[in-house]
């Protein structure tokens, strides 16, 4: 593997130079983890369409601007009049506007989420310091490979060590709800990987991964919770092997998805 790929922490990369930079990230692991085929198909197949908005994707843009860069806001977002899209005059006032045009209702929900987490006291100590999605790259000293992450928040303890902040949003913030989501969706993953990249690439020790979990209806409730140690080494366990596996896969050239031969299923059990 190359050296002199990109190592060390990066200021000011906006959200697509940071995508287009060489390396695999969370998003990518959680590709590879459905299976190799996926992860090559997404993100390094010539051939690949470009990536479609995913439902929910927009809501959470909003409230990650809104929570962790407010002052951005409204430089980057136009409210638009309260009518549908589909209407001319909808479609003519976006037309005339070049920042990203939202209705009044998203940003709305987006400002009750940045008080609602705002109000956490915790969270307003950590969120009164640092900067906003800070972008990590590192070499895995196991496999080579050139590896990233970009933390949402990063919280400066002291002059060695930092604090990492996430932000989620969830239909529930109830932190047993959200412990579920966790393991639904990997997020322990998330933690160790952000927890030792982050580490790796700039040398300071990691004290702990918050994540801000606050909710997409309203009243808006959010809570912040860090996952214990068992649990954050289930997670590096996981990514550990996802990252042997994303090493042979660019070894060999080869990135197998399903199992290629017929495959005898059953009913599940509660089904029987």
């Amino acid at each position: 593997m190359k050296r002199d790929l990109p190592t060390g922490i990066v200021h000011g990369l906006d959200a697509d130079q940071y995508h287009a930079m060489p390396g695999i990230s969370n998003s990518g692991l959680n590709d590879l983890a459905r299976s190799p085929l996926h992860y090559y198909s997404l993100h390094l197949d010539p051939n690949r369409p470009d990536p479609a908005e995913k439902a929910g994707q927009l809501a959470g843009t909003l409230a990650h601007c809104a929570i962790l860069e407010p002052a951005e806001f409204d430089k980057r977002y136009a409210i638009g009049p309260d009518v549908s899209r589909a209407t001319k005059e909808w479609k003519a006032w976006e037309a005339s506007e070049a920042r990203q045009a939202i209705k009044p209702q998203d940003s709305a929900t987006a400002q009750a989420q940045a008080l609602s987490v705002r109000a956490l006291p915790d969270v307003a100590r950590l969120l009164s310091a640092g900067q906003p999605e800070v972008s990590a790259f590192w070499i895995d000293e196991a496999t080579g490979s050139q590896c990233r992450c970009r933390p949402d928040w990063v919280y400066p303890v002291n002059a060695t060590s930092v604090i990492l902040l996430d932000v989620k949003t969830y239909s529930s913030a109830d932190p047993d709800e959200f412990s579920r989501q966790v393991a639904r969706k990997g997020y322990h993953r998330q933690a160790a990987w952000y927890s030792d990249g982050y580490a790796a690439a700039s040398g300071l020790q990691v004290l702990g991964f918050v994540f801000v979990a606050v909710e997409s209806d309203w009243p808006h409730a959010a809570c912040a919770c860090m996952l214990d140690d068992e649990s954050l080494d289930k997670g590096r366990q996981e990514y550990r092997g996802l990252l042997d596996t994303y090493a042979a896969c660019q070894r060999a050239g080869v990135w197998p998805g399903y199992a290629p031969s017929i495959v005898p299923i059953s009913l599940p059990a509660w089904a029987l």
